[in-house]
């Protein structure tokens, strides 16, 4: 059975009027770190999950992140007006996160971002791949600024 395309998931979630948050489980999730450009690990999980939903502010939406190593996260972006997702801006995310980006295609939606640290020796470069779409559920509340 073909998974639907991720990024016609997200276009027709963040372009529809409900304002209802969607979760949407991934076949796999597969994390990556690097320190100072050397490989550190790979986790790879099965039916992971994030929340994805438009933010009252004209142009935000806003991704939960909830199968993550050390903790659960939330982080905005701007809606792209040509309803093409690509290579965007994590906006809002938390310390001691810092330079996210999010990419989307059909196959794969991917986060980015580090972990920053005083000492730049000890930071940490992040990369979650999320592949195949196997479930979509609208939740009933908004999550932003709820502990997940």
């Amino acid at each position: 059975m073909p998974t639907r395309p991720i990024s016609s998931t997200f276009t027709n979630h963040l372009h529809q009027t409900s304002p209802a948050p969607l979760q949407i489980t991934f076949a796999t999730l597969t994390i990556r770190n690097h320190q100072n450009g050397q490989f550190l690990n790979r986790v790879q999980r099965p039916q992971s999950c994030i929340i994805l939903q438009k933010l009252p502010q004209t142009g935000l939406a806003e991704i939960t992140v909830l199968d993550n190593l050390v903790f659960s996260f939330s982080f905005q972006f701007h809606i792209p007006g040509t309803k093409e997702f690509h290579n965007i801006e994590m906006l809002s995310l938390p310390r001691p996160l810092d330079r996210g980006r999010l990419f989307v295609d059909k196959e794969k939606l991917v986060l980015s971002f580090r972990i920053d640290a005083p000492d730049p020796s000890l930071r940490v470069e992040v990369t979650h791949t999320y592949q195949g779409v196997c479930g979509l559920k609208e939740l009933c509340t908004p999550v932003s600024g709820q502990s997940v």
